[in-house]
């Protein structure tokens, strides 16, 4: 009897390390794929909630890293803890530390950490066209697994919603040639999802369709492999346009969205609402699965019109359309400008409903709203707009919220912390301390935690590098209340005399002591021979360095319009060549760099598609939205130059010649010859029509050392 129980027992265990084994299989293809010193150094232990938190526990025996977690998300979190703290090494959208450590660092006693927040979420969809437009297969592996690894487990996921909508219109009676009016171009699907525009990028080709339908598949398998669920869009009543010249009574027109005009909305409460958000769900079925928990879609997106509709009523016909179709599943909604209203909240289930805070570091909406009227919610960053370049980020107000919120009347209704930044691709240091907080219920101290983040992030601890980043605390991500945005590159904006902003939403001024900046740049810079191979060090190096030329353009430009407004034609010789160099001086710069070239994103629009038509589409996309944005009829859009970018072949083939034309008009003006303002708009729509025709300038070492020379004078 004993031998039996004991044998039933092995057999037992057996099953259970071999569920384990399956249960983190996609944990230990990324350890494959990200760290392959690592391979058959780690062993994966799946071991019970307690208290039903989440849990890991890292140890080290026999030569190899043990990890022990509740499950596949805190497993990649314990990975990334050893990968930072033992291994000094790490994973970002601006460069790599990954290499082989020369031995396996051994952890003295076991390290247990419990995760108190149960949810990490990413991206505002906005992300997925100033950042992911033109991602391949390749991208969104690193993509993912960089989410894996910073404990993302609830990831906005709305690619390949292109497929849904074709096949739910047509069962509706809407032509290929409507469909094809509706959907937009590839960088532009954000805009369409939120419902404030249609159509504009297209028209796209069934082969676009089908492509983003099979990469949303394989994106929606590798996330279940990692414990990251999927935000997929929920039907919120959003249609196109032509679905009113068959049911005028169904819909509500939305109005404007600036100079777009937006999709209808269907009445929630009438019949026709139903029976698209059934073809809706059952479509997404279909093509996607059944075991999704999470969707999104915000009615009402930055302004729409109410009209006659109950938005209470509103708001519960569309949890009742998902809860139909999805059982359990949870409507998530953008805290922002407004929404969602209270009124749509009023009816709602709220334990199925999760509002995904966004401007925590600017605003405390969660605070003046109550939890959004006793809602769970997320605690979120937005941190940059449209993906300009910019060093931003109110590092110790990001600390001081959380902690805020967390110890606040409304900790309960706290689910999670987040990301949402309109473009991933700078910044990793924001990102980074927001996904750290669920490691801690402490408030984190700043700077205690810069001194573990340079170390794991240039791979070893650098007293100037340290003293260099304590000045950036004090300069570029300083916490300063009033100001709401990165520092705008004026090299970037439409030439005036009164540039006050790139963007429409922006800021130019700066809101730090530039010197002192430059200070900490130079600090910085003494690193530089030590760090010369890592590429983390070079890609923030080339980032310092744009950040301190972009402040004297600031300068160079007030001293431009100075000498204008004193009609000194030598002074305006001067200051204006002085300007129109600096700008050039930082393409050179940026040139040497692949994280801020225009080739990486043209690059990419080129390889997108099939076919030539899809790739030349891509590639159009790509130009119209760093410039005019849209639309092409009316040159006051309020969009354009919304998503600059102070990027090699950018900076001279377009800001350049902007900049150019603006200076040899006032060259005449200010010796008293009337001349026509220049038409930047047309200028802009011309460059996104034709190929960029650009040689860049690669220094060597010794005139790079001149460049970073001049660069900190």
């Amino acid at each position: 009897m004993k031998k039996h129980i004991l044998l039933l027992l092995s057999l037992w265990l057996t099953a259970m390390m071999a569920v384990a084994d399956n249960r983190f299989a996609g944990v230990q293809a990324l350890i494959d794929r990200r760290v392959p010193w690592l391979k058959d150094k780690v062993a994966l232990e799946l071991m019970p909630q307690t208290d039903g938190m989440e849990t890991f526990i890292l140890s080290t025996q026999g030569g190899k890293l043990l990890i022990k977690a509740t499950g596949e998300s805190v497993a990649c979190m314990a990975l990334n803890h050893y990968l930072e703290d033992y291994c000094h090494r790490s994973m970002s959208h601006m460069g790599d530390n990954l290499g082989p450590v020369a031995r396996l660092p051994e952890i003295s006693s076991p390290v247990t950490r419990r995760i108190d927040l149960p949810v990490r979420y990413a991206l505002n969809y906005c992300t997925f066209n100033y950042s992911m437009s033109f991602y391949q297969w390749e991208d969104w592996e690193h993509e993912l697994d960089w989410m894996a690894l910073h404990g993302v487990n609830l990831m906005l996921m709305p690619v390949g919603m292109e497929k849904i909508w074709q096949n739910t219109l047509r069962k509706f009676g809407v032509t290929d040639l409507q469909i094809r009016n509706f959907i937009p171009g590839p960088g532009y699907t954000a805009w369409w999802l939120m419902g404030n525009l249609e159509g504009w990028g297209g028209p796209v080709s069934q082969g676009f369709i089908d492509g983003q339908a099979q990469m949303a598949r394989r994106l929606l398998e590798r996330m279940e492999e990692l414990g990251i669920r999927p935000v997929m869009q929920g039907f919120y009543g959003m249609v196109s346009r032509s679905i009113r010249d068959r049911h005028a009574d169904a819909v509500i027109p939305q109005g404007m969205w600036g100079f777009f005009e937006r999709p209808d909305i269907l009445k929630p409460t009438g019949k026709l609402f139903d029976d698209m958000a059934d073809v809706y769900y059952h479509e997404i079925k279909k093509l996607y699965g059944g075991n999704l928990n999470y969707f999104g879609g915000d009615l009402f997106h930055e302004g729409g019109l109410t009209g006659t509709l109950n938005v209470a009523d509103c708001g519960l016909a569309v949890q009742k359309a998902m809860e139909r179709h999805f059982p359990g599943s949870t409507w998530v909604l953008q805290g922002w400008s407004g929404n969602p209203k209270p009124e749509l909240l009023a009816k709602l289930n709220r334990e199925k409903v999760l509002v995904v805070d966004l401007f925590g570091e600017n605003a405390e909406v969660w605070e003046q709203t109550r939890a959004y009227g006793d809602t769970p919610f997320v605690w979120c960053v937005v941190s940059n707009f449209g993906e300009q370049c910019g060093m931003y980020g109110k590092l110790q107000r990001i600390a001081l919220q959380i902690d805020k919120v967390r110890h606040s009347p409304y900790k309960a209704r706290l689910k999670g912390v987040g990301i949402m930044p309109e473009g991933i691709n700078n910044n990793p240091v924001v990102y980074d301390l927001v996904l750290h907080a669920p490691m801690t219920d402490r408030r984190i101290n700043v700077e205690e935690w810069l001194r573990s983040y340079i170390t794991y992030r240039y791979g070893a601890f650098n007293e100037d590098i340290y003293a260099a980043w304590l000045i950036f605390l004090q300069t570029i991500y300083a916490s300063v209340p009033e100001k709401y945005g990165l520092p705008e590159s004026v090299f970037c904006a439409r030439p005036s005399t009164k540039v006050v902003n790139t963007s429409s939403w922006g800021v130019r001024a700066r809101y730090y002591d530039m010197d002192f900046f430059k200070e900490g740049v130079r600090r910085f810079m003494q690193a530089r021979t030590v760090f010369a191979e890592s590429e983390t060090y070079t890609c923030d190096m080339f980032d310092l360095l744009r950040q301190v030329q972009s402040d004297k353009g600031n300068r160079a430009y007030d001293d431009m319009i100075a000498a204008i407004e004193a009609k000194d034609v030598a002074r305006f010789e001067q200051t204006s060549n002085r300007f129109l160099h600096l700008l050039l001086r930082q393409d050179t710069l940026l040139a040497q760099s692949k994280h801020f070239t225009l080739a990486r994103w043209l690059g990419q629009a080129a390889r997108f598609g099939k076919i030539e038509a899809d790739r030349a589409l891509a590639l159009k996309n790509a130009k119209m939205q760093l410039t005019f944005w849209g639309p092409d009829w009316n040159p006051n859009t309020t969009v354009h130059d919304y998503a600059a970018k102070e990027w090699a072949g950018m900076l001279k083939t377009l800001y350049y010649e902007e900049w150019k034309m603006f200076v040899d008009v006032w060259r005449q003006r200010i010796r008293g010859i009337e001349m026509i303002e220049p038409d930047y708009y047309g200028y802009q729509i011309a460059w996104s029509k034709q190929p960029v025709n650009y040689t860049p300038v690669k220094l060597n070492e010794v005139q790079m050392d001149a460049l970073v020379a001049a660069i900190l004078h």
